[in-house]
């Protein structure tokens, strides 16, 4: 699909505007330059898996998930192969809006390769600010990804920041407030939860909102979620365990 359902945004003129996420995450428009989205047979270099649905992209997902848990992960589609394939396209099956922390890289806890996942990544993996969902429209609408996952993280810092400013107005410096203040809806709806359950019930709240907003978002991912064309689900990260669960 070379033009969007507006019928005004077109891949060349989203690699022109030259849309990027904040603070030097997924860019969407350097994406689109480095290849088009037009589609290509896979190798064997990629999954086995093939994935033409959400709920098979969440398969995959979570069976990629399961052999990095177990240690038994089989590292597909990063060699010179993989790169070669992906130099001129890409054609990626999921988006995951997730947080920055180091330790949550979606390629390695959910077992992918280049160019398997379009990931959009900010600390709180919230999608508030516009270059954020427009790099989420553009996974969805232009490369046709097939499911949009929001991946939260156990002891997330960004939503510990959140309650101390909820619960004692404390103030961050610089800029980081900016990813604070769209975590704040959540830590307000859970604020009853007993002290030692707040920050967990506050990570899987926020998880839960930004799924319920991305559904509805308009103009582009609600029409594609409701024709079932994409499915957006929630999920957390335990960084102990290194297991990913839904989150419903």
């Amino acid at each position: 699909m070379d033009e969007l359902s507006t019928g005004r945004i077109s891949r060349r003129s989203l690699m022109r505007s030259g849309l990027v996420t904040a603070g030097g995450l997924t860019a969407a428009g350097a994406l689109a330059a480095c290849g088009s989205s037009s589609s290509s047979s896979s190798a064997s270099t990629t999954s086995t898996v093939p994935v033409t649905n959400g709920d098979q992209a969440l398969q995959r997902l979570l069976a990629g998930n399961q052999r990095f848990v177990q240690g038994v992960p089989v590292n597909q589609g990063r060699d010179s192969v993989r790169r070669a394939e992906v130099a001129e396209h890409q054609t990626p099956f999921a988006i995951i809006l997730g947080c920055s922390d180091s330790r949550v890289p979606p390629e390695v806890l959910f077992d992918e390769g280049i160019g398997d996942m379009f990931l959009v990544r900010v600390a709180g993996n919230t999608a508030a600010a516009p270059a954020l969902l427009g790099s989420i429209e553009y996974g969805a609408a232009v490369l046709h990804a097939k499911l949009l996952m929001v991946l939260g993280h156990e002891a997330c810092g960004a939503v510990k920041a959140t309650i101390e400013h909820v619960q004692q107005g404390a103030q961050e410096p610089g800029h980081i407030e900016a990813f604070v203040d769209p975590i704040v809806p959540a830590v307000q709806a859970v604020q009853g939860q007993p002290a030692n359950q707040l920050t967990e019930a506050a990570i899987q709240q926020n998880v839960r909102l930004q799924v319920q907003q991305l559904s509805a978002s308009t103009p582009l991912l609600a029409p594609l979620v409701s024709g079932g064309q994409l499915k957006v689900v929630g999920a957390e990260y335990h960084l102990t365990s290194g297991k990913v669960q839904l989150v419903t």
